[in-house]
């Protein structure tokens, strides 16, 4: 399915258990469970996955981490989520071929989303959203909203 800029969707990605290889007071950085490395491309992908948290992280991710990251350290295991929360669509686009990131499988589609109070259809920030990579590795769930 093709979204537009303002689609209001509801965006879901099911708990997956993931290594902690440190966390600091704005990122949380993670042995990405989904994908595996891709050596066989120009991009360098280390297996590893950083997520902002915190009052003094100025980026936004739907992601949920249990137990919260002040909880954790190093060689911990955590869950990551996102419960299903409805968003607005704030960039679409599809890769044919599949996009090349460093890992595989590759995704075939990146959908940018933006929390409703935060969206602004003249200008889309890129710390007030996050690009969620669909069709690859990672379980996203997107749906249209329907009202």
């Amino acid at each position: 399915m093709e979204y537009r800029i303002g689609d209001e969707v509801i965006v879901s990605c099911e708990p997956v258990s993931a290594r902690v290889v440190s966390v600091n007071v704005t990122h949380i950085r993670l042995h990405w469970p989904c994908g595996e490395i891709d050596n066989s491309t120009q991009f360098r992908w280390d297996g590893t996955f950083q997520i902002p948290w915190g009052s003094s992280s100025s980026e936004w991710v739907p992601y949920r981490i249990e137990p919260p990251p002040s909880a954790l350290c190093g060689g911990d295991v955590c869950t990551v989520s996102i419960p299903p929360t409805r968003l607005c669509v704030g960039h679409y686009e599809e890769y044919d071929p599949p996009r090349n990131l460093g890992w595989t499988p590759a995704p075939t589609a990146g959908i940018y989303v933006v929390p409703p109070e935060s969206f602004d259809v003249e200008e889309v920030d890129e710390t007030t959203g996050c690009m969620l990579y669909l069709g690859g590795a990672e379980p996203h769930r997107v749906e249209p909203v329907q009202d």
